[in-house]
């Protein structure tokens, strides 16, 4: 049975978009954490941190969406989570949803909900958080030749936060 691990850390200097954790993939937020980690084991972040630690023996799965852009033309992209984000037409499809994923990726709203990828004229969101939560996120394709594969993102499943046990606030770092 599949199994999740999840470490806390708080009151550190910086939030997880200044420590590099919120990623685009599970390698680089991996490794932003392990820099985090060390940071605090070294003693970076003084005695205002605390360290807790949650586990499940169940996985809750993301939930995602596509933005397709098909023949598109002019200003492509969609409304996620209530907030537009579009790029100008590109030399193709498959260069205009990579610029598209590139821009919703950078956007500072859009990116506590979604991370974008892409591949062949095709925009993937997939929710931050797990569980069902990112099923309520909206998505609007907009422009000529985009498509959204629905008006929500789907498939998450599972329970938004890890629940199976939790040991909190162990000690000071």
């Amino acid at each position: 049975m599949p199994g999740s691990i999840t470490v806390t850390l708080s009151g550190l200097t910086n939030g997880p978009a200044q420590e590099g954790v919120l990623g685009p993939d599970v390698r680089t937020m991996a490794l932003a954490v392990a820099r985090v980690l060390q940071a605090a084991a070294a003693g970076a972040y003084g005695s205002t941190a605390r360290f807790s630690l949650s586990y499940s023996l169940t996985d809750s799965l993301q939930a995602s969406g596509t933005l397709t852009i098909s023949s598109g033309s002019g200003a492509v992209g969609g409304t996620i989570a209530g907030t537009a984000k579009t790029v100008t037409w590109g030399t193709s499809d498959t260069a205009s949803a990579a610029a598209l994923a590139v821009a919703i990726n950078a956007d500072a709203t859009i990116k506590g909900f979604v991370y974008a990828t892409s591949a062949a004229g095709v925009v993937t969101l997939t929710a931050v958080v797990p569980g069902v939560a990112g099923n309520r996120i909206t998505l609007v394709a907009s422009g000529t030749g985009v498509t959204a594969s629905g008006a929500t993102l789907a498939s998450g499943t599972g329970a938004d936060t890890p629940s199976t046990f939790t040991a909190t606030a162990l000690a000071a770092l």
